[in-house]
């Protein structure tokens, strides 16, 4: 008798899995089908499925993340805009200085010939 109940329970805890499984993925079918506009084919399930698994194995970038990274780096290149023309200016100033220095080791170099 006590078997006979055991497979009784195995049996509804099995038709109770099989319903909520049923159900679970005809709710689901129901909101892509919303989301898709028709019923979905098995490769969009299989990408609304697994997509975060395929972005993360596969070292994706999402559009947002690539947006921030864009914005990110005109940010930092126009910073380094700035500093190269600080730096091009230095170096404007330092040719004048070299060139001054050039000119009067020059006149130094004739006066030295001279004497």
């Amino acid at each position: 008798m006590a078997a006979y109940t055991t497979l009784l329970v195995i049996l509804v805890i099995v038709i109770l899995v099989g319903i909520y499984f049923y159900f679970r993925h005809r709710a689901r079918k129901k909101a892509l089908t919303r989301k898709y506009g028709h019923d979905p084919s098995h490769t969009e399930l299989y990408f609304e499925e697994y997509f975060e698994d395929i972005i993360e194995s596969w070292d994706l970038v999402r559009e947002d993340e690539a947006h921030r990274w864009a914005d990110n780096m005109e940010d930092r290149l126009s910073e380094l805009s700035g500093k190269i023309e600080s730096l091009k200016s230095n170096k404007h100033k330092i040719d004048q200085e070299f060139e001054m220095v050039e000119n009067r080791i020059d006149k130094l170099e004739t006066q030295e010939e001279m004497r």
